[in-house]
């Protein structure tokens, strides 16, 4: 393998340039004096013995003294590197278990919405017609009403299509309360649908006036009609 992509692979993920450049020179020689391995290495004079000391604390060579006269010598990669690999592998696991945290917390964030995202403005018998039908399906538990008109729906058939869709809830298990505002004979249709679901479990009950128009869906969908100066008045 070429010395030169040793030495990035080196300077990649275990040292220095400069630490690099003198384990090499080790690794090559064998043994070798700070003077051999500063000529060897090409690393400053004033750095040579910073960088073996460096080395050696990591334990990447052994200093052998004979007399005056100090070598140093390479140990064996399998053993030097064993340290760095044990440290690279417990920094691998604590970014993973950063990964798992962050992305607690990103889910928890992707949670938390502003109200205003939930909000829904609809105009038109029609439109509120299918929106009602459609949090009527999609409801499980409890459907809560105030009632009165103008009411959504532009035909018996349209009437039908909703009392269907409550009296599947109250098959899934669900239940309903109603308080209505009425007027016979005016609401004669509506009195005579809130009959045929009484008989199929809905609870209701009649008052002369209501201060608002609103179903609440299991808790979590609101429909409330705006009756506002500058809303239609079969607006919700």
């Amino acid at each position: 393998m070429r010395q030169a992509e040793l030495f990035q692979r080196l300077c990649d993920h275990v040292m220095s340039e400069r630490q690099a450049k003198v384990y090499l020179a080790l690794l090559r020689n064998g043994r070798a004096t700070s003077a051999e391995l500063q000529k060897a290495s090409g690393v400053p004079q004033t750095k040579i013995y910073e960088i073996i000391r460096q080395l050696v604390s990591q334990g990447f060579c052994n200093v052998r003294k004979m007399g005056h006269r100090r070598t140093f010598e390479a140990l064996d990669p399998q053993t030097a590197l064993v340290p760095k690999i044990q440290h690279l592998e417990s920094r691998v696991e604590d970014v993973t278990q950063l990964k798992e945290d962050l992305a607690s917390l990103y889910k928890v964030s992707k949670s938390i919405t502003e109200p205003i995202e939930y909000i829904e403005m609809l105009n038109g018998s029609e439109n509120i017609h299918n929106r009602y039908c459609q949090l009527v399906s999609e409801s499980r538990m409890e459907i809560l009403g105030f009632g009165r008109g103008p009411y959504a729906w532009s035909s018996p058939e349209a009437l039908l299509q909703q009392e269907r869709e409550l009296e599947s809830v109250l098959k899934r298990g669900g239940t309903s309360r109603w308080v209505f505002e009425l007027r016979l004979p005016d609401h004669q249709l509506i009195y005579e649908y809130m009959e045929r679901l009484q008989k199929k479990g809905v609870f209701y009950r009649v008052a002369e006036s209501l201060p608002l128009k609103m179903m609440i869906f299991d808790q979590q969908a609101l429909l409330l009609a705006d009756e506002g100066p500058a809303s239609l008045r079969d607006g919700l």
